[in-house]
């Protein structure tokens, strides 16, 4: 029973290294084991126990679990692609060739599509390219 036991430590601890579920279905067939030798099982019934074990945990378990922890929402906006239909401020006036705005708490170069936006305007930011926003007036 000790040995299933260590061995499902060990393997836990690989697990906090790696972290993709391998180790720690291992681990948990391991510990499954553990329990069959605890209940007084031989080693043969004890080895059954942690291959059955680690087949539903590994084919079964593992993927929705895996799932569930990278799930991501689509619909979250990251990064630049988060400042896209925001509003911002311009600090000068920004044409086609370039100004200055104040996004976020922070000062970016921006561009129109068309024309002038004086400074002083509230603006909404319809692309980001580069480092450069892309405004037109709200």
């Amino acid at each position: 029973m000790w040995v299933w036991l260590a061995a499902g430590g060990a393997l836990m601890l690989v697990e906090l290294m790696t972290a993709n579920l391998l180790f720690a279905s291992l681990a948990v067939s391991a510990l499954a084991a553990g329990a069959a030798a605890g209940l007084g099982f031989d080693g043969v019934v004890q080895t059954i126990v942690f291959g059955i074990a680690a087949v539903v945990s590994l084919f079964f378990l593992r993927p929705i679990a895996l799932k569930h922890l990278k799930k991501t929402r689509p619909d979250a906006a990251t990064n630049t692609d988060a400042l896209i239909g925001a509003f911002a401020f311009t600090m000068t006036s920004v044409s086609e060739t370039g100004g200055q705005i104040k996004l976020a708490g922070e000062v970016w170069t921006a561009k129109t599509e068309g024309g002038s936006i004086a400074a002083d305007q509230k603006v909404f930011v319809t692309a980001i390219r580069g480092a450069t926003a892309i405004i037109k007036e709200a």
